[in-house]
C-alpha cells in the first residue's frame, strides 16, 4: 500500500503541471516527459540497461516498443483532453483507470472482478458519469472522451506490464518504454512542424516539462510498473483514485480551479468505489486477487508475478 500511496502522490502533480506548461503543444508535453525520463534512466545505469536490453530477442524487443507506444498514445490523448476540458474533470475521468485495469486483468489473464471490485467499478463509473455531466466554464465534451480514452490505454499499459515483466528488469523495462514512446511522440511533433502548425516552448514550459518528467514519470509511472509485476491489478489500480483527490487539491489550492459541484459529487462517489476495492483485498478472496495468486504460485521463484 506505501507503495500505491507515493505514487499516487507523484501522479497527483501530473495535471496541474501539464496546465502550468501551457500554452506548449500536449504533445510536445508528452515527448518531453518521457524522452527525459528515459535518458535519467539509462544514465542512471547504462550499463545494466544496455546489457539487458541488448539480450532481448528481436520479438521481445517489439513487444516492448508495442507497450511504449501504447504509453504513448495513453500521454497524447490525457494531455490533449486536459487541455480541451476543466482540471477537475479531467482528473476526475482520470479515476476510471480501476475499471480498465480490472477489465484487461480479467480479459487477459482471467482476473474476475470479485462482488466488492464490482461495486466499486459502478460506483467510479457513477461518479465518471456525475463528471460528464459538469457545468464548467472551461468543461468540454470532447476533451473528456480524449481522456476516456487515455483511461482504456492506461488499462492495456498496465497489462503490458504485467504481461512483460519476465523479459526485463523494471529499469531497463521503463527506460525502453519510456524511449519507445518518446520516441514515437518525437516524430508526431515533427509532423506538426512539418504541417505548418506552432509547438511553442516556454522557458516556464520547459520546466514544467523536466518536473513531470521526475515527479509523475519516473516516480509515479515507474512505481506502477514495479507494482504491476507483484501485487494484484486491483490494488495498483486505486493510484488513479488517489491521483484525483490530490490533484483536486493542488488545483484548488495552488492554481486557483476549484472543482464544480458535479466534479465533486462525481470524486465522493469514486471515494466510495476505492472504499468498497479496499474492501474487497481486506476481504483477501475476490476476482482479481485470487486468481493472481494462483498464478504467482503456479509460477513460484522464476516468475515475475509475485503474491505479496
Amino acid at each position: 500500500m506505501l507503495v500505491v500511496a507515493v505514487a499516487s502522490l507523484c501522479f497527483a502533480t501530473s495535471g496541474p503541471l501539464a496546465r502550468a506548461a501551457a500554452p506548449t503543444h500536449p504533445l510536445l508535453i508528452a515527448a518531453g516527459r518521457t524522452a527525459l525520463a528515459a535518458l535519467l534512466l539509462t544514465l542512471a545505469a547504462p550499463r545494466s540497461t544496455f546489457r539487458a536490453l541488448a539480450a532481448l530477442p528481436a520479438s521481445a524487443r517489439r513487444k516492448v516498443g508495442a507497450a511504449g507506444l501504447v504509453l504513448a498514445a495513453h500521454f497524447g490523448c490525457f494531455l490533449g483532453g486536459l487541455s480541451m476540458t476543466s482540471l477537475g474533470a479531467a482528473v476526475t475521468l482520470v479515476s476510471l483507470e480501476p475499471v480498465a485495469v480490472i477489465l484487461v486483468a480479467w480479459a487477459a489473464f482471467g482476473a474476475r472482478p470479485g462482488r466488492w471490485e464490482a461495486l466499486g467499478v459502478a460506483l467510479a463509473t457513477a461518479g465518471a458519469l456525475a463528471t460528464a455531466s459538469s457545468g464548467a466554464a472551461d468543461h468540454r465534451l470532447q476533451g473528456d472522451l480524449l481522456v476516456v480514452l487515455a483511461v482504456a490505454l492506461y488499462g492495456v499499459y498496465v497489462g503490458a506490464a504485467r504481461g512483460l515483466a519476465s523479459l526485463l528488469p523494471p529499469g531497463p523495462y521503463a527506460a525502453a518504454v519510456y524511449g519507445s514512446a518518446g520516441l514515437a511522440l518525437s516524430v508526431l511533433c515533427a509532423g506538426l512542424l512539418l504541417a505548418g502548425q506552432p509547438v511553442e516552448l516556454t522557458t516556464g514550459g520547459a520546466l514544467a516539462i523536466g518536473a513531470l518528467a521526475v515527479i509523475p514519470t519516473l516516480g509515479g509511472h515507474t512505481l506502477v510498473q514495479w507494482s504491476a509485476r507483484h501485487v494484484p491489478a486491483s490494488l495498483v489500480a486505486l493510484v488513479s483514485p488517489g491521483e484525483t483527490v490530490g490533484a483536486l487539491a493542488i488545483g484548488a489550492l495552488v492554481l486557483g480551479q476549484p472543482p464544480s459541484r458535479n466534479e465533486a459529487l462525481g470524486a465522493l462517489l469514486v471515494l466510495a468505489g476505492v472504499g468498497c476495492t479496499l474492501a474487497s483485498q481486506g476481504r483477501g478472496g475476490s476476482g482479481a486477487s485470487a486468481t493472481e495468486r494462483g498464478a504467482g504460485e503456479q509460477q513460484g521463484d522464476g516468475g515475475q508475478v509475485v503474491d505479496p
